[in-house]
């Protein structure tokens, strides 16, 4: 993961992908702002 020096690559349990696309997919919630709520990026969401 290319990042700043020191920062350690973030794994996500299978439960935790669910959780966050489930959040990205209820009316009225952009995939930006359930990104920003988990310090990620929003393209790791629509993979």
């Amino acid at each position: 993961m290319a990042g700043k020096k020191g920062q350690k690559k973030r794994f996500w349990s299978d439960d935790e992908k669910r959780s966050v696309c489930g959040q990205a997919r209820v009316s009225g919630v952009s995939v930006a702002q359930v990104a920003r709520r988990y310090s990620m990026n929003a393209n790791l969401i629509h993979k």
